[in-house]
């Protein structure tokens, strides 16, 4: 028996022209009445950066700031959300679920593996920026360390 898509997770970065990936998500979603979860992950400051900021900024007020992000984020990605929804109104009419929207803070790798198996994704959706091969040796991506570290399969779309 062929595989059943449930749940797609597209796991976001926000930058610009993921409009592209969005629309493939939903439409992937359409088809197979899947519901998709947007996640999106803060990645924690280096021990460095915290120590430097600890001396000007109280624990309190760095973790409002952080709180305050999270909600920011949040409504970018529903008002992304809300408008592609709305221009493909009648394409997504039969949409099986609203899309979700989850805000995570952590690694990004481990955060991704995290909630797909958490929320028994069948599926991992991410972009990929084109870098030049030294740099994927050297730094390596994001969507290549989930590539080669899930369990779950990955769908990566190319951003130009």
């Amino acid at each position: 028996m062929l595989p059943k898509i449930k749940t797609i997770i597209y796991a976001c970065d926000l930058e610009n022209q993921t409009q592209s990936a969005v629309e493939l998500v939903l439409n992937l979603a359409n088809l197979h009445q899947a519901k998709v979860i947007f996640l999106h992950v803060i990645e924690p400051i280096n021990s460095q950066t915290a120590n430097m900021i600890s001396g000007y900024v109280a624990e309190e007020v760095m973790a409002t700031m952080r709180e305050n992000g999270k909600k920011e984020m949040k409504i970018r990605m529903e008002t992304m959300l809300a408008d592609l929804m709305e221009k493909h109104a009648d394409e997504l009419a039969n949409l099986a679920t609203k899309p979700e929207i989850l805000i995570e803070s952590g690694i990004p790798t481990d955060s991704i593996h995290h909630v797909a198996k958490e929320k028994e994704a069948d599926l991992i959706v991410m972009n990929s920026r084109t870098h030049s091969l030294l740099g994927q040796m050297m730094l390596g991506s994001t969507a290549n360390r989930v590539i080669h570290s899930s369990d779950t399969p990955v769908l990566v779309v190319p951003i130009k």
